[in-house]
């Protein structure tokens, strides 16, 4: 019996439903909690399967090479996508095709007994909330294009209140030790990329030398992203205040909540993860 999808105004079901009977064994599926570090995994995921040989993305950036697959529409306003036309463009991808996507795990349109792999990368929750927060006020379309509320409101009204982050956190948990998933965590991306980048490699069964790998990693330097992010990365981007590589750090979010909110924050998590899931994705900032 063939899957259902959601569909939503940030997930074609239609897509996801279609795509699924297409799924390659190399496919790559990337799927997180948004401002947990994606889009560096994916750049780097895009790196390492080229060898570090396509530094400016073909000229087209990240989401012309790495589709985000369940957006209903592209970025910006304008029409949905066509779907037939969207999915040609898709199947023409040269493998391994890696995919962005931020749904649940069990919405990953991987078919039973493929060898497609999925990753996901975790952030310590208490240093989400401010990223998204600042994420949102730079976009010059979005929630916030007629004013901003306090960073308060924001986290109780509407982040705490979708819960996304307990949401996948804890489907990812329940798949923890499932065939052809890797769980990344940021802050240990944050400690040592080249590290997590031969994880990565090995989980992939992808032969690289340690020059690619570190060429791929030389790509996604913090500072090098920051420098390259308008002329390459994102070139459509829709920020106007501010950069998408903003800061990078460890721990520095989270002292924008207070100690209120912060224990507000946590006792909510505790209540909605298993105590060792918890632990896992909070890290001790840096000394």
């Amino acid at each position: 019996m063939p899957r259902t999808y959601p569909t939503t105004a940030m997930c074609s079901g239609e897509i996801l439903a279609r795509f699924e009977p297409t799924c390659r064994d190399t496919d790559v599926f990337t799927t997180t909690v948004a401002k947990c570090g994606q889009t560096w995994l994916t750049a780097l995921l895009w790196h390492l399967a080229t060898r570090g040989d396509d530094p400016t993305f073909g000229g087209v950036g990240l989401g012309g090479r790495v589709p985000w697959l369940e957006l209903p529409s592209p970025p910006g306003p304008g029409p949905d996508y066509d779907v037939d036309e969207r999915l040609a463009q898709i199947a023409a991808m040269p493998s391994p095709r890696i995919f962005k996507m931020h749904v649940a795990f069990d919405e990953v349109p991987r078919p039973a007994g493929s060898a497609a792999k999925i990753l996901t990368v975790t952030r310590d929750p208490r240093d989400v909330p401010y990223s998204m927060y600042r994420h949102l006020c730079a976009m010059s379309r979005g929630p916030f294009a007629d004013g901003a509320p306090s960073f308060h409101d924001y986290v109780v009204d509407r982040w705490m209140q979708l819960a996304l982050y307990p949401t996948y956190v804890a489907g990812y948990w329940a798949h923890r030790d499932a065939p052809g998933f890797l769980w990344l965590r940021y802050e240990d991306m944050v400690a040592d990329l080249e590290g997590q980048a031969r994880r990565i490699v090995d989980f992939l069964e992808w032969e690289r030398t340690d020059d690619d790998i570190r060429k791929a990693v030389a790509l996604c330097d913090f500072r090098h992203m920051q420098q390259t992010e308008r002329a390459s990365i994102l070139p459509n981007s829709p920020f106007t205040q501010g950069q998408f590589f903003r800061s990078g750090k460890v721990g520095a979010n989270r002292r924008e909540l207070g100690p209120e909110l912060e224990a507000r924050i946590m006792a909510w998590l505790a209540e909605r993860l298993e105590p060792a899931c918890l632990d896992f994705v909070c890290q001790p900032p840096p000394a």
